[in-house]
């Protein structure tokens, strides 16, 4: 029964937060999951490696983007390639999505 309940506060949580936030709204991202916080994430396959997934999360933490959607899941969709300093570290075409717990609303739209 744990579980249950855990997962239907999870929920609750997610719900809630992406209530309050809406496309076009611009955000700070404030935290990252812990996997992608690990240097050495992306270097454990070659895709990683390739993809450098974690090393555009770490980057991205602390800048403010726009929310262009919402995944299924409440997650709050970003087109991080829209930034110049991610665009020239990373090039274009780059989207991440952040649960909306590690986002901070900066300016409604």
């Amino acid at each position: 029964m744990k579980n249950e309940e855990k997962e239907q506060r999870d929920s609750e949580d997610r719900h809630a937060a992406r209530s309050s936030l809406r496309i076009g709204d611009r955000i700070r991202i404030l935290e990252i999951s812990e996997d992608v916080k690990d240097p050495n994430f992306d270097l454990r396959d070659v895709e990683r490696k390739e993809m450098r997934t974690a090393e555009l999360f770490r980057f991205c933490l602390g800048r403010v983007f726009t929310i262009f959607g919402f995944d299924r899941y409440g997650n709050v969709e970003l087109h991080v390639s829209n930034s110049p300093a991610v665009r020239k570290k990373f090039g274009k075409w780059h989207s991440i999505w952040c649960e909306p717990k590690f986002v901070k609303l900066v300016k409604r739209k």
